[in-house]
């Protein structure tokens, strides 16, 4: 098993809502990065060190997804692998 096989995946899933923040949430062109902005306190005066800004390099992002279409995205070939008995490994 070659190395890029035994990694660990990572997915993010971001629920549907009408309420989306567009303003705080941007995604990559690829839809394998995401960007977080959170708006800094301005009550916390001129100073401040709080980190405001995260962005985050992925195999997935899956944005309005329904539930089928990210069983199918993240876990389908993981649990036909388990239950043909291969331990869940992504071959």
């Amino acid at each position: 098993m070659s190395s890029k096989e035994r990694r660990v995946h990572a997915f993010v899933r971001v629920k549907p809502t009408a309420n989306f923040p567009q303003d705080m949430i941007k995604y990559g062109p690829d839809n394998k990065s995401i960007d977080i902005y959170i708006r800094r306190d301005v009550k916390k005066g001129v100073v401040n060190n709080k980190q405001t800004d995260w962005s985050f390099k992925l195999d997935g992002v899956l944005h309005n997804a329904s539930q089928d279409s990210v069983y199918d995205a993240v876990a389908r070939d993981l649990v036909s692998q388990a239950l043909n008995g291969y331990n869940g490994n992504f071959n």
